[in-house]
């Protein structure tokens, strides 16, 4: 497992790798599964696992761990 941390909502977030394209996401309210997902056209979503849709949380937060260049490892 690999653990990092980034920012949301002015809080530093825990985050782990708990396999390839899914995220353990330790916000101070709940815990949340981020699925990272790839469509047809290669554009990538973030769903809270179980779920079938993007929401603006998942696609926030999934773009700060998008950013920490670790959502590919």
């Amino acid at each position: 497992m690999n653990t990092f941390h980034i920012r949301y909502q002015s809080h530093d977030i825990p985050v782990t790798l708990e396999e390839e394209n899914l995220f353990l996401v330790t916000l101070p309210w709940k815990m949340l599964y981020l699925v990272r997902k790839e469509d047809n056209e290669g554009a990538t979503h973030w769903f809270e696992e179980g779920a079938d849709n993007e929401t603006p949380e998942t696609k926030e937060i999934g773009t700060a761990i998008e950013m920490t260049g670790r959502a590919s490892e």
